[in-house]
């Protein structure tokens, strides 16, 4: 009996040693949330008073909320590129956003997100919209334009935005696959006017998600869910529709709301929630292009089913704040302190060298990063060191053009854009630029130019070495120095 006894014992203590979870410091799991064309207004948090999403304000209450948080581009490629590698999309040697039949695609010798991770033994997944990249004539059909040709170990997901018709695809990775390249299939083809399938999406990709978790939970793991939704046309499952003051828009925000929490539940269920890392944001802003659009073909009332930068200016595709500003929240119970707020401004350029600091990941050489290592502002009594002063050149349309510069509370622009055709009663050019305190102006109101020449003299400073840097380096496309 006492044999029997001390087996069961030993054997109870091997199961928890294997189950236990590892520290949370040593190569946490990542999980990162990226939602297509979402203004900054369009959340509980932010002050909504029609769209409920109670469980990313659970993130926000248990994690770190940035008020300024930028996206580095207001358009989709663009900014993706920027998140997946931490530089600046002018880097990247590829205009702000990759159609069905583009040439190029994110250069094989990026360093990304996934690559580094999986450098660290972790396994990597992305759930959702892609588009850095096609294979098409152009390429001819190479898979290097996709996922798994860039650390990813699986992928489903569109290869484009869901507007493009033909050309938005449902795609898979798939050993002996073969469209649109070997190492994949088509689910579904030219799926944009397929309305089932749009609604079906955004659970789809957290049922994916789920499962990859679930089968990886020994192990670190990257999960990269970025969302398709709210961008144009919006589509939300039958559950979901009917259920938000908003309209159809609103039950689109509260469905990825509800997502949220079926993740962050996985996690609590699974004992891994002190050991992940949860990053939400948004590639850029809203497409207010459409605010007055009350019919049209393929997006219905668009005027209705686009959202809210407020309280900042314009939106997608737009260097004016509202095209860049959007949600930042980092939860990491145990990690982060519950309801921290950071006032500073920071960016996705940020994510990749914080994430790489934590999963002891070699920063990436032989290329400029425009991010900076910002575990101080998740936990100051473990991280002492001070973070970088904010730097950031906003680039835009549609051959990521430099068109501002923001230093501290200060922002010059130097070119302006809007798919509104309006330029809000302003011009600028590097001749005359305007100039704006953030802070105290975040609507971008007051042109304070004249009376501050040396913060125009600083800025134009910090665009000129940009520049310069920019042409000396070169990209992976060019013949580099």
């Amino acid at each position: 009996m006492r044999v029997c006894l001390l087996i069961t014992f030993a054997l109870i203590e091997a199961v928890s040693l294997f189950s236990s979870p590892r520290p949370a410091l040593e190569r946490p799991n990542v999980v990162i949330l990226f939602l297509d064309d979402c203004g900054y207004g369009d959340f509980s948090h932010t002050g909504n008073p029609s769209i409920h999403t109670p469980n990313i304000s659970q993130l926000v209450s248990e994690g770190l909320n940035f008020p300024q948080f930028y996206t580095a581009s207001p358009a989709c490629s663009a900014s993706r590129y920027a998140l997946l590698t931490g530089r600046n999309p002018a880097r990247s040697g590829f205009n702000w956003v990759l159609g069905p039949e583009a040439e190029k695609h994110i250069h094989t010798k990026e360093i990304t997100l996934a690559e580094g991770l999986k450098s660290a033994g972790y396994s990597t997944a992305m759930f959702g919209k892609w588009h850095l990249g096609n294979p098409n004539e152009a390429n001819g059909f190479t898979s290097n334009a996709l996922p798994l040709a860039h650390g990813f170990d699986y992928w489903i997901g569109s290869n484009v935005s869901n507007d493009y018709d033909p050309g938005a695809n449902l795609i898979r990775s798939k050993a002996g696959g073969t469209s649109p390249a070997p190492g994949y299939e088509i689910i579904e083809k030219n799926y944009a006017r397929n309305q089932e399938l749009q609604g079906s999406l955004t659970a789809r990709y957290t049922d994916e998600a789920i499962s990859f978790i679930r089968n990886n939970r020994e192990n670190p793991f990257f999960a990269y869910l970025a969302y398709g939704m709210p961008h144009l046309p919006v589509h939300a499952s039958k559950e979901a529709i009917g259920k938000s003051k908003r309209g159809l828009y609103g039950d689109v925000i509260e469905e990825i709301d509800a997502n949220v929490g079926r993740l962050r539940s996985l996690l609590d269920e699974l004992e891994l929630a002190e050991n992940t890392l949860i990053v939400f944001t948004s590639d850029n802003g809203p497409w207010i292009r459409f605010q007055e659009t009350a019919e049209h073909e393929m997006y219905g009332e668009a005027r209705l089913n686009i959202g809210s930068a407020l309280p900042f200016r314009d939106g997608k595709g737009s260097t004016w704040e509202g095209g860049v500003r959007v949600p930042g929240v980092f939860w990491w119970p145990g990690v982060i302190e519950p309801a921290t707020v950071v006032r500073e401004p920071a960016c996705t350029f940020d994510v990749l060298p914080t994430v790489f600091a934590y999963a002891a990941v070699p920063v990436p050489t032989g290329r400029s990063l425009d991010g900076r290592d910002i575990r101080h502002y998740f936990n100051r009594a473990l991280y002492s060191e001070k973070v970088d002063d904010f730097r950031f050149i906003y680039t835009g349309a549609s051959r990521n053009e430099v068109y501002g510069v923001r230093r501290g509370p200060w922002k010059a622009h130097v070119r302006l854009y809007s798919q509104t055709k309006s330029d809000y009663g302003f011009q600028a050019n590097r001749e005359k630029p305007l100039l704006f305190q953030l802070e105290h102006d975040p609507s971008e109101r007051f042109d304070r130019a004249s009376e501050r020449p040396d913060m125009i003299k600083t800025l134009m400073g910090e665009i000129d070495h940009f520049e310069s840097h920019l042409s000396s380096e070169g990209t992976f496309w060019q013949e580099r120095p």
